[in-house]
Protein backbone atom coordinates (compact mmCIF):
# COMPACT_ATOMS: atom_id res chain seq x y z
CA UNK A 1 0.00 0.00 0.00
CA UNK A 2 1.78 3.39 -1.17
CA UNK A 3 2.08 5.98 1.45
CA UNK A 4 -0.57 8.70 -0.21
CA UNK A 5 -3.57 5.48 -0.07
CA UNK A 6 -2.81 5.33 3.85
CA UNK A 7 -2.55 9.11 4.32
CA UNK A 8 -6.33 9.23 2.99
CA UNK A 9 -7.84 6.29 4.74
CA UNK A 10 -6.20 7.59 7.96
CA UNK A 11 -8.06 11.49 7.10
CA UNK A 12 -11.13 10.06 6.14
CA UNK A 13 -11.63 8.34 9.40
CA UNK A 14 -10.59 10.73 11.38
CA UNK A 15 -13.14 13.58 9.80
CA UNK A 16 -14.85 15.19 12.73
CA UNK A 17 -18.01 13.65 11.90
CA UNK A 18 -17.05 10.22 12.25
CA UNK A 19 -15.35 10.70 15.23
CA UNK A 20 -18.45 12.21 16.80
CA UNK A 21 -20.22 9.00 16.65
CA UNK A 22 -18.25 6.58 18.53
CA UNK A 23 -17.27 9.45 21.39
CA UNK A 24 -20.55 10.71 22.05
CA UNK A 25 -22.25 6.92 22.05
CA UNK A 26 -19.07 5.79 24.63
CA UNK A 27 -19.28 9.29 26.75
CA UNK A 28 -22.94 8.19 27.00
CA UNK A 29 -22.86 5.01 27.80
CA UNK A 30 -19.70 5.67 30.55
CA UNK A 31 -21.91 8.45 32.04
CA UNK A 32 -25.95 7.30 31.85
CA UNK A 33 -25.57 3.52 30.62
CA UNK A 34 -28.60 2.47 28.44
CA UNK A 35 -30.09 6.07 28.75
CA UNK A 36 -26.46 7.18 27.50
CA UNK A 37 -26.86 5.49 24.34
CA UNK A 38 -30.19 7.50 23.30
CA UNK A 39 -28.43 11.09 25.08
CA UNK A 40 -25.73 9.83 22.46
CA UNK A 41 -27.73 9.51 19.81
CA UNK A 42 -29.73 12.87 20.01
CA UNK A 43 -25.87 13.95 20.50
CA UNK A 44 -25.21 12.77 16.75
CA UNK A 45 -28.09 13.28 15.14
CA UNK A 46 -28.12 17.09 16.19
CA UNK A 47 -24.09 17.42 15.53
CA UNK A 48 -22.89 15.24 12.97
CA UNK A 49 -25.89 14.17 11.35
CA UNK A 50 -27.04 18.07 10.88
CA UNK A 51 -23.41 19.30 10.09
CA UNK A 52 -23.62 15.95 7.19
CA UNK A 53 -26.81 17.52 5.39
CA UNK A 54 -26.06 21.26 5.35
CA UNK A 55 -22.37 19.71 3.52
CA UNK A 56 -24.92 17.99 1.32
CA UNK A 57 -26.67 21.28 0.50
CA UNK A 58 -23.21 22.76 -0.22
CA UNK A 59 -22.71 20.31 -2.50
CA UNK A 60 -25.62 20.16 -4.60
CA UNK A 61 -25.94 23.91 -4.65
CA UNK A 62 -22.55 24.07 -6.02
CA UNK A 63 -20.82 26.16 -2.88
CA UNK A 64 -18.05 23.77 -2.10
CA UNK A 65 -16.54 21.85 -5.32
CA UNK A 66 -15.19 19.09 -3.23
CA UNK A 67 -16.36 18.11 0.41
CA UNK A 68 -12.74 16.40 0.76
CA UNK A 69 -10.90 19.31 0.81
CA UNK A 70 -12.44 22.28 1.44
CA UNK A 71 -10.76 25.37 0.80
CA UNK A 72 -9.74 27.87 2.99
CA UNK A 73 -11.84 30.88 1.66
CA UNK A 74 -14.89 28.41 1.49
CA UNK A 75 -14.82 27.54 5.28
CA UNK A 76 -16.18 30.38 6.87
CA UNK A 77 -19.17 30.46 6.26
CA UNK A 78 -19.45 26.93 6.60
CA UNK A 79 -18.25 27.08 9.92
CA UNK A 80 -20.36 29.71 11.25
CA UNK A 81 -23.21 27.33 10.27
CA UNK A 82 -21.85 24.35 12.38
CA UNK A 83 -21.18 26.19 14.91
CA UNK A 84 -24.43 27.25 15.35
CA UNK A 85 -26.07 23.96 15.13
CA UNK A 86 -23.65 22.82 17.66
CA UNK A 87 -24.80 26.00 20.34
CA UNK A 88 -27.95 25.02 18.99
CA UNK A 89 -27.65 21.09 20.22
CA UNK A 90 -25.89 22.46 23.28
CA UNK A 91 -28.81 24.49 24.37
CA UNK A 92 -31.33 21.86 23.65
CA UNK A 93 -29.57 19.11 25.58
CA UNK A 94 -28.96 21.48 28.31
CA UNK A 95 -32.94 22.64 28.57
CA UNK A 96 -33.27 18.42 28.45
CA UNK A 97 -30.98 18.20 31.46
CA UNK A 98 -28.69 15.80 29.90
CA UNK A 99 -25.65 14.35 31.51
CA UNK A 100 -23.30 17.09 31.89
CA UNK A 101 -20.30 15.25 30.02
CA UNK A 102 -22.66 15.20 27.21
CA UNK A 103 -22.93 18.49 27.13
CA UNK A 104 -19.24 19.43 27.71
CA UNK A 105 -18.84 17.14 24.49
CA UNK A 106 -21.45 19.69 22.80
CA UNK A 107 -19.78 22.95 24.12
CA UNK A 108 -16.27 22.23 23.37
CA UNK A 109 -17.51 21.17 19.19
CA UNK A 110 -19.24 24.72 19.62
CA UNK A 111 -16.55 26.98 20.92
CA UNK A 112 -14.09 24.95 18.72
CA UNK A 113 -15.67 25.54 15.96
CA UNK A 114 -16.65 28.91 16.45
CA UNK A 115 -13.08 29.48 16.71
CA UNK A 116 -12.02 27.75 13.34
CA UNK A 117 -14.25 29.60 11.90
CA UNK A 118 -12.54 33.15 13.52
CA UNK A 119 -9.14 31.31 12.57
CA UNK A 120 -9.85 30.73 8.84
CA UNK A 121 -9.14 33.74 7.65
CA UNK A 122 -6.02 33.76 8.82
CA UNK A 123 -4.80 29.81 8.88
CA UNK A 124 -6.06 26.93 7.37
CA UNK A 125 -6.31 25.13 11.16
CA UNK A 126 -6.27 21.25 11.07
CA UNK A 127 -9.87 20.55 11.70
CA UNK A 128 -8.27 16.83 11.47
CA UNK A 129 -6.11 17.42 14.80
CA UNK A 130 -8.47 19.82 16.09
CA UNK A 131 -10.84 16.81 16.67
CA UNK A 132 -8.37 13.89 17.70
CA UNK A 133 -6.97 16.52 20.36
CA UNK A 134 -10.54 16.97 21.64
CA UNK A 135 -11.76 13.44 21.98
CA UNK A 136 -8.48 13.08 23.20
CA UNK A 137 -9.06 15.13 26.33
CA UNK A 138 -13.00 14.09 26.59
CA UNK A 139 -11.79 10.32 26.67
CA UNK A 140 -9.20 11.19 29.12
CA UNK A 141 -11.34 13.12 31.19
CA UNK A 142 -14.30 10.43 30.91
CA UNK A 143 -11.72 7.33 31.50
CA UNK A 144 -8.94 8.72 32.86
CA UNK A 145 -5.49 6.87 31.86
CA UNK A 146 -7.56 4.34 29.38
CA UNK A 147 -8.92 7.02 27.75
CA UNK A 148 -5.32 8.95 26.97
CA UNK A 149 -4.27 6.14 24.71
CA UNK A 150 -6.72 8.35 22.18
CA UNK A 151 -3.97 10.73 21.67
CA UNK A 152 -1.59 8.38 19.81
CA UNK A 153 -4.04 8.53 17.18
CA UNK A 154 -2.35 12.56 17.06
CA UNK A 155 0.79 11.59 15.35
CA UNK A 156 -0.53 9.62 12.47
CA UNK A 157 -3.42 12.31 11.79
CA UNK A 158 -0.19 14.89 11.73
CA UNK A 159 1.56 12.52 9.42
CA UNK A 160 -1.50 11.47 7.10
CA UNK A 161 -2.26 15.60 6.73
CA UNK A 162 1.17 16.23 6.11
CA UNK A 163 1.86 13.51 3.75
CA UNK A 164 -1.20 14.57 1.43
CA UNK A 165 -0.37 17.97 1.49
CA UNK A 166 -3.41 19.51 3.06
CA UNK A 167 -1.75 21.36 6.23
CA UNK A 168 1.56 22.55 7.58
CA UNK A 169 2.87 21.97 10.71
CA UNK A 170 2.03 25.19 12.63
CA UNK A 171 -1.45 24.37 11.19
CA UNK A 172 -1.71 21.00 12.72
CA UNK A 173 -0.06 22.55 16.24
CA UNK A 174 -2.94 24.94 15.76
CA UNK A 175 -5.52 22.71 15.39
CA UNK A 176 -4.28 20.23 18.58
CA UNK A 177 -4.14 23.65 20.42
CA UNK A 178 -7.68 24.62 19.90
CA UNK A 179 -9.03 21.73 19.87
CA UNK A 180 -7.49 19.95 23.07
CA UNK A 181 -7.67 23.52 25.00
CA UNK A 182 -11.02 24.14 24.13
CA UNK A 183 -12.20 20.61 24.82
CA UNK A 184 -10.89 21.10 28.46
CA UNK A 185 -12.23 24.41 28.79
CA UNK A 186 -16.00 22.82 28.11
CA UNK A 187 -15.28 19.80 30.44
CA UNK A 188 -13.74 21.88 33.39
CA UNK A 189 -16.52 24.62 32.95
CA UNK A 190 -19.66 22.16 32.77
CA UNK A 191 -18.01 19.12 34.96
CA UNK A 192 -15.99 20.91 37.86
Amino acid sequence: MDRKRVARVISAATRLPLIAVPLFLLVGVAVDGVAGILWGALCILLTSGLSLLYLLYLIRSGRVADPGRIEQGERTGPLRVVAGLHAGAWVLVALLDGPAELRAVLLSYALATAAFALLTPFSKISLHAAGVAGAGVCLAWIFGPWGAVAFLVLPAVAWARLTLARHTPLELLLGTLVGGGLTTLAFFVTVS
